[in-house]
């Protein structure tokens, strides 16, 4: 959970203040000087407005894109993420049951490239779009740099931790606009909220109490016997964050994918 809360950047609303730092290693990619598609690449199939299957179509779009997006489309100027590489994140909570300060670093995760598209729903009356997504599996390795409580009990290590979610199922309400980019009509989402769910979750960190195996054991069992609780009583908030995240994603993608390729008048 902790570690979750980390990397979708930690609850603002709650005064936690997250900052996720990409690879030094890779130039930013500047995404205003990246032109928009003129043809429809391989991985872009093409669906009408008036389609009664509309959404069936969308949906399909959807999930044809996820094995290109994970090793990266250079033609949108979106980065590989399978595995994801996240240099550090810095986490600073003050406030609730759950109190921390540190960073965790090296962060590589591992099962977003696995995401299945489970539905679409546009409405382009309302501009709204849903969709439903679903990860089988997502293993995070990371360094971890931490001190603080969790529900009263107290949390201070440093070494390697361990993240392993199962069957995540996520619901994306997303508001979107149409504007105009190089003078093509494009897609962008305005807003957007996440609400998720888990089967099942573990994680484990080394190291705890300067290698206090009790200690550490101890903690690292109660992670694993309330990590879904806890998760759930920070859903919100996560959820908020989340939808940073999958925003970017999406406008990072879309705006440079000219609505004539994909969502056609006729």
């Amino acid at each position: 959970m902790l570690l979750l809360t980390a990397i979708v950047v930690c609850a603002t609303t709650l005064g936690c203040i997250a900052m996720i730092q990409a690879s030094g290693s890779q130039k930013p990619i500047q995404q205003d000087q990246i032109p928009p598609l003129q043809t429809a690449p391989i991985w872009l199939n093409a669906c009408k407005k008036k389609d009664p299957n509309l959404d069936e179509c969308i949906c399909n779009t959807f999930q044809n894109m996820f094995p290109y997006l994970a090793k990266g489309i250079p033609e949108i100027g979106t980065r590989p993420f399978e595995p994801m590489d996240i240099d550090k994140v810095s986490l600073t909570k003050g406030q609730g049951a759950i109190t921390l300060s540190g960073a965790f670093t090296n962060l590589i995760v591992h099962g977003p490239s696995n995401t299945t598209a489970l539905y679409t729903k546009m409405d382009l009356v309302k501009n709204r779009l849903d969709i439903g997504l679903f990860i089988p599996t997502i293993k995070v390795e990371s360094k971890y740099d931490l001190k603080g409580n969790l529900l009263l009990l107290p949390l201070v290590g440093v070494g390697d931790a361990k993240l392993f979610l199962k069957n995540v199922t996520t619901h994306v309400q997303t508001n979107i606009y149409f504007p105009k980019y190089m003078n093509e009509t494009v897609m962008v989402a305005s807003s957007m909220k996440v609400d998720f769910n888990l089967a099942a979750m573990r994680v484990n960190f080394d190291n705890l109490f300067n290698g206090n195996k009790v200690l550490g054991r101890t903690v690292n069992t109660f992670l694993n016997q309330n990590a879904l609780e806890v998760v759930n009583g920070l859903k919100e908030n996560i959820g908020e964050n989340l939808s940073t995240i999958f925003k970017q994603i999406m406008n990072d993608a879309f705006s440079h994918m000219p609505t004539k390729l994909w969502l056609q008048d006729d």
